[in-house]
């Protein structure tokens, strides 16, 4: 329950994080596009403002010329079409000579009359209020913070002029504007589906992938708590990337890695343990097996059921048992001493003389299975071929090589030992050939793992440890080892590299 508590709880946390980006961003977008839209809002109703006082001054000379309106109502003609002017469109219209008095106007806010001049009788706009509006033969338009006339914070107000006489009179229109409520109606009607949907697309395209992150996570930690009590059974089983999935491609590569490293290790780990139940099996009864007779024949002894004058003979057959016990605890103790970088010894030495020595010191063995050696060496101009290894390490790696050569080739059989120098990689290789019955394909890749024997049988002598120390051995060397099939015996066949020197060029 606690397990599933804190999947929800990371997949709650990260589909809330991801939402809350998601969020932010559109944000900025909207924030973005609002700033973009009012600017397009002011400038369109300035190009509007400004053809809008145009047509108004077109209107004005019309009616200026249209002769069959009495002189005497005129002013009153243009006073009504003023107005209704600026009731329709909510616009102030303002009539100023070249002097900036205001001489006829529909209306005039009261915001505006504190920062025009009044001389008793009528308002006047100062010069800088009239900078962008009349100082040009074709008029203007301006903002009304840029001129100082207006300055209410909650609307944007326009001024827009344009010649009215030839005397110098300009026609003015102001107009207010609520730049917040347009665009804020522009944002809702034209953008509050597309956002939404997009916002709902993207939400639920993040909870996929989340989903599609998060559960290999929730498998990987159920899989790694039954591996802590001891489940090696388990394993990590993402249909997704186990099967052809659109939601594969959206899972990290560094993710599907993770799940299949996690599983081979999980696989090393179970075969580890079968391999050491069966190490420790095997090594009970080699261990049993001596210790019976010793304790029998120490027992025998003492109690009198063998004659002293066969105390010698028993003895000898006990420290041969004893022999049996210290080989086993030996090669245990190597397979964790050996392969330490720490405990080498480097030094630079002949390889074809350790490998003659090496065969020397098993001639009897050889000789016992009636066994033919070939041996190819390679020599450089001084007939060496010097390397540069802890010596007694690398013995126990030929011996060890030699001995399971050995053990597997039926009598009468051949072994093959050659060495040989690569001058492009500045390696030495060493090659350990038999005629037994070789090592099959789908046992090479563990036959170098601790406590594995390709025969489990107890038939089968030995620890399971040999090739795991030589494994360990050269990779304190930096260097490797591997098995196939040997082309001219039929058996197997091992090579393992190791630095060469300057010289064996």
């Amino acid at each position: 329950m606690t397990e599933i508590k804190k999947t929800s709880s990371v997949y709650f946390r990260t589909v809330l994080s991801l939402t809350v980006c998601t969020i932010i961003v559109f944000a900025i977008l909207c924030l973005i596009y609002y700033q973009q839209m009012s600017k397009s809002i002011i400038s369109d109703q300035k190009t509007s403002l400004y053809q809008a006082v145009k047509d108004t001054s077109d209107g004005y000379h019309m009616i200026n010329a249209d002769s069959s309106i009495d002189e005497s109502e005129r002013s009153t003609v243009f006073g009504t079409y003023f107005h209704a002017l600026a009731a329709a469109d909510q616009i102030h219209i303002w009539v100023v000579d070249s002097d900036g008095r205001i001489t006829s106007y529909t209306d005039i806010p009261g915001e505006v009359t504190g920062q025009l001049k009044y001389d008793g009788s009528v308002y006047s706009m100062t010069r800088t209020q009239l900078q962008g509006l009349t100082d040009s033969t074709e008029g203007g338009v301006v903002t009304g913070t840029q001129n100082g006339l207006f300055s209410d914070p909650s609307h944007v107000w326009l001024s827009a002029a344009y010649p009215l006489t030839y005397s110098g009179d300009f026609l003015i229109i102001h107009k207010s504007i609520d730049v917040q409520q347009e665009t804020m109606w522009m944002l809702s009607n034209g953008l509050a589906v597309p956002v939404i949907i997009s916002f709902a697309v993207a939400l639920f395209l993040f909870i996929l992938m989340t989903r599609s992150l998060v559960n290999p996570i929730r498998l990987l930690s159920d899989v790694a708590r039954k591996v802590t009590k001891g489940d090696l059974t388990a394993r990590i089983h993402v249909p997704e990337i186990e099967k052809e999935s659109p939601v594969k491609y959206v899972i990290a590569d560094e993710l599907s890695e993770m799940i299949t490293s996690v599983n081979q290790m999980i696989e090393r780990l179970e075969a580890q343990e079968n391999d050491r139940r069966v190490f420790i099996s095997s090594i009970a009864h080699d261990l049993r097996t001596p210790l019976t007779s010793i304790k029998g024949f120490l027992a025998a002894m003492l109690d009198g059921t063998i004659p002293p004058e066969k105390f010698e003979h028993y003895l000898k057959i006990t420290k041969t048992e004893v022999d049996r016990i210290q080989t086993l605890t030996t090669a245990m103790t190597e397979a964790s001493t050996l392969g330490k970088k720490d405990t080498l010894k480097p030094k630079m030495f002949d390889i074809n003389d350790l490998i003659r020595e090496t065969l020397t010191s098993m001639e009897k063995l050889l000789q016992d299975k009636k066994l033919g050696v070939q041996l190819e060496t390679y020599k450089d101009d001084d007939g060496t071929l010097m390397t540069v290894a802890d010596r007694a390490a690398i013995m126990r790696v030929v011996y060890n090589l030699l001995f399971n050569a050995i053990k597997f080739t039926p009598e009468d059989g051949e072994l093959a030992v050659t060495t040989d120098y690569s001058a492009q990689s500045g390696q030495v290789i060493v090659t350990v050939e038999d005629s037994g019955p070789g090592i099959p394909k789908d046992k090479r890749k563990r036959i170098f793992d601790s406590f594995y024997k390709i025969d489990e049988s107890r038939t089968n002598p030995g620890s399971g440890l040999g090739l795991y120390i030589c494994k360990e051995i050269l990779l304190a060397h930096d260097q490797m080892i591997y098995v196939d099939e040997s082309p001219i015996l039929g058996g197997a066949r091992f090579k393992f590299t190791l630095q060469g020197t300057r010289n064996a060029e």
